[in-house]
């Protein structure tokens, strides 16, 4: 798992969050993104920071979000040991997109 290059993980991870949120918008054609960054200071368990960004009000999406995130921690979560004790603590770094899109309802 060392031969991960993470730097290209999260530039592959924000290019695609900035293309998904451009052929939203422009199928959409009223909707634009608001963006909002965040960062989680590093306590002794988790921190990590991200890019929210939200769209409403569009020709086609009543509301919708897509989002990066990437945090890290000292140790994993009890739910991600529990059927692994082997991992318990072990550090953890975790990033991704995640969206939710809700279109205008017809009725």
């Amino acid at each position: 798992m060392s031969d991960i290059d993470k730097d290209a993980v999260k530039y592959f991870l924000l290019e695609l969050q900035d293309s998904i949120c451009q052929q939203l918008e422009e199928v959409d054609g009223k909707a634009v993104f608001e963006e909002d960054i965040w960062h989680r200071e590093s306590t002794e368990r988790l921190g990590g920071g991200g890019r929210t960004r939200v769209m409403s009000g569009g020709n086609i999406f009543e509301q919708g979000g897509v989002n990066f995130s990437h945090v890290s921690g000292r140790e994993m979560p009890a739910s991600a040991t529990a059927h692994r004790p082997e991992l318990a603590g072990r550090k953890f770094e975790a990033m991704g997109v995640s969206l939710v899109m809700h279109p205008h309802n017809p009725y």
